[in-house]
């Protein structure tokens, strides 16, 4: 997987955060993550299954209404990418920035998440 693709494939999965359409969200959610994928959070522990991503997608527009997520970069070796996330309220300013590790299955969907919390520069 090159950057481009992983760029690509996580800019889809974002948008589907970022939408408020219930139906598109799923729709996209089918389309770039396994059904039985792993997901794991600072909230979650390992749980198993896209249906756990798409709750915490519906939480999101109800914790930050208006607001959407960016990719802040990318790097990508093989079918493991690291990607930042920003937070971007509804009047634009960015309100956080964190981390995930993705990895691509053969068919092109994503088969694990691990999500980290917004970084710190110092954390004494």
């Amino acid at each position: 997987m090159t950057n481009q693709e992983a760029w690509k494939l996580y800019e889809k999965y974002l948008s589907a955060w970022n939408t408020t359409s219930i139906e598109e969200r799923l729709k996209i959610a089918t389309e770039v993550l396994s059904e039985n994928m792993e997901y794991q959070t600072a909230r979650h522990d390992v749980s198993i299954g896209r249906s756990v991503v798409i709750e915490d997608m519906a939480a999101f527009q109800e914790r930050v209404p208006g607001g959407h997520f960016e990719i802040g970069d990318v790097s990508s070796h093989h079918n493991v990418a690291l990607l930042t996330w920003v937070i971007i309220q509804a009047d634009g300013k960015e309100v956080a920035r964190g981390g995930d590790q993705i990895t691509v299955g053969r068919n092109g969907q994503i088969t694990k998440i691990i999500t980290f919390a917004p970084s710190v520069k110092n954390p004494n």
